[in-house]
């Protein structure tokens, strides 16, 4: 029997006091380092035979300029601390994807392929568009497809520079993963309301109908910038919404310093089936900072203070559990 882990986590959203943070921890000679922002993830990601981030924003070049919200232009130096982490690849569809236009959206790309990192979502060619994006983790083959509800900064120069949330689309596209060799196909809906722990219905009918179709195992969820819940679906999951993997909104909603990571895991049974083996969560907090750190909520930790990690990690589980998760098997993870 086979199997496959695959860890998911939300927004990278690099707001300015990040970027800061970056540069106060920079021991590397780069200029700045996200590492230590990001390290406390490595033993969930790292872990997994698949780590999946979701980038946000386009990459500026290395020396800049950087701006934040409303047109994101962030480092490139992220890069070198995702790898250090464990992570994969990266999904590239938001709505904050054409910030820069058809420039930054090829930088990023670029970018992405001189680090390493595979990534879907977002194009510079119509036949790369075409293509299926198809991992071999060396315990099977994951297709992943990235998709986004609209964006920010109006249409791309050509339609198919960024994949938008069509679910007939989003079928076809599993069928040609699975034709390009996938064993599991995962699709990333960068939707919902900005701020509301309720999946909206896009969101809904989305997961409904995609997991519907026997070519599609997972659909996950980022873009609220707040957890939203996790519900099992025809045998299959959803995460509505992962919240922030790391942020730092100028908006005084608390929660979006809060998070998910997801880990789930894929086994083949012996006529060659895949199914759900377990899914286990991971509540995050990111403190207020000055230092910015991704800090989980798991036995023998203080992220910021016992009241208020209790506090937290208590409504981060009452909104992963709301669709009936834990009875369905879902699980909070307290080590790897």
């Amino acid at each position: 029997m086979r199997c496959v882990s695959i860890a998911v986590t939300g927004d990278v959203l690099l707001h300015p006091p990040l970027v800061e943070q970056a540069r106060a921890d920079d021991t590397t000679g780069r200029g700045m380092d996200f590492t230590p922002m990001l390290a406390a993830q490595a033993p969930y990601v790292a872990a997994a035979d698949l780590g999946i981030c979701h980038l946000e924003t386009p990459l500026a070049p290395a020396a800049g300029p950087f701006s934040g919200y409303p047109e994101f232009s962030v480092p490139p130096q992220i890069l070198p601390a995702l790898i250090e982490v464990g992570y994969d690849a990266c999904t590239t569809a938001s709505n904050h994807t054409l910030d820069q236009g058809t420039d930054g959206l090829h930088r990023t790309l670029n970018d992405l392929d001189v680090a390493g990192l595979a990534h879907t979502g977002s194009y510079r060619t119509a036949a790369d568009a075409a293509g299926s994006t198809v991992i071999d983790t060396g315990h099977g083959r994951v297709g992943v497809i990235s998709v986004t509800y609209g964006f920010n900064t109006g249409p791309p120069e050509q339609r198919w520079q960024v994949n938008l949330l069509d679910v007939d689309a989003v079928l076809v596209a599993a069928i040609a993963a699975r034709a390009a060799g996938a064993d599991l196909v995962v699709v990333a809906v960068h939707a919902g309301t900005e701020y509301d722990t309720e999946p909206n219905s896009d969101q809904r009918v989305a997961a409904q109908t995609l997991l519907a179709s026997p070519e599609i195992d997972l659909v996950y969820g980022h873009h609220a910038h707040v957890v939203q819940p996790l519900q099992q679906i025809n045998g299959k999951w959803v995460i509505y919404g992962l919240g922030n993997n790391i942020a730092s909104h100028a908006t005084p909603v608390d929660a979006t310093r809060e998070g998910l990571l997801v880990r789930v895991t894929f086994s083949q049974d012996s006529t060659g089936s895949w199914t759900t083996s377990d899914i286990a969560w991971v509540a995050s907090l990111q403190g207020p900072g000055p230092p910015h750190r991704w800090c989980p909520l798991t036995t023998g930790i203080t992220c910021v203070d016992p009241a208020l990690d209790a506090a937290v990690l208590a409504r981060t589980t009452d909104i992963v559990n709301r669709y009936g998760a834990a009875t369905a098997g879902a699980h909070r993870l307290d080590r790897t």
